[in-house]
């Protein structure tokens, strides 16, 4: 009787430990998911508007409460700083997994030269370098990098005119670390346009 007790304790035993070794690397995984993007606090993406030209895709909008304290002493630093914004061309469908048309990515870079006390700017599409600047006051360099107008996202040619399309946005101002190890995007929520035609805003 004892032996077939323990046995069966045994069982048990071996059951929840095998349980456990599968759901803990799940769990892990939820946790990081859960983690792996911050709200920015009260950071945001405002006045997002679009038009089309030229069969590209152009947009307008301005980042606003990004610089904080911490985001000004990292540019003082002269450290290269950026901003990174993200754009996301979506069909009107309520399949969710069959929304995506495009993505898209402008890295906008800072850069502090203590000697002449100006600020190098460089922006990049995709990963490749359209633009350099140099602006000589923290005004000039916070309107240069959280200041959009009319910057080409996407080209839709070949596109159905008719078809109904949605511009999502945000920013990611960053990382922070959870215990240590785990980095952590400091991003602002989705901004987004009102659905739209390529018909209409190409006339």
């Amino acid at each position: 009787m004892l032996k077939f007790s323990l046995d069966g304790e045994y069982s048990v035993m071996k059951s929840r430990i095998l349980a456990l070794s599968w759901f803990l690397p799940v769990g892990l995984f939820a946790l990081w998911l859960a983690v792996a993007v911050e709200a920015a606090g009260e950071a945001g993406i405002q006045d997002l508007r679009i038009k089309i030209q030229d069969q590209q895709v152009l947009t307008t909008f301005r980042l606003v409460n990004a610089f904080d304290e911490d985001f000004r002493r990292r540019i003082e630093s002269g450290l290269p700083t950026d901003l990174v914004f993200r754009f996301e061309l979506e069909r009107d469908r309520r399949s969710w997994f069959d929304q995506s048309v495009a993505s898209g990515r402008l890295q906008v870079i800072a850069m502090f030269n203590a000697v002449t006390s100006e600020y190098l700017v460089n922006f990049k599409h995709d990963g490749n370098l359209i633009e350099s600047r140099i602006v000589r006051d923290p005004d000039q360099l916070h309107q240069a990098m959280t200041e959009l107008t009319d910057f080409p996202i996407f080209s839709i040619a070949g596109r159905d005119p008719d078809e109904r399309l949605q511009l999502r946005v945000r920013a990611e101002l960053g990382t922070r670390m959870l215990l240590a190890f785990i980095p952590r995007t400091l991003a602002t929520e989705w901004a987004r346009t009102d659905r739209f035609r390529i018909a209409d805003l190409a006339r």
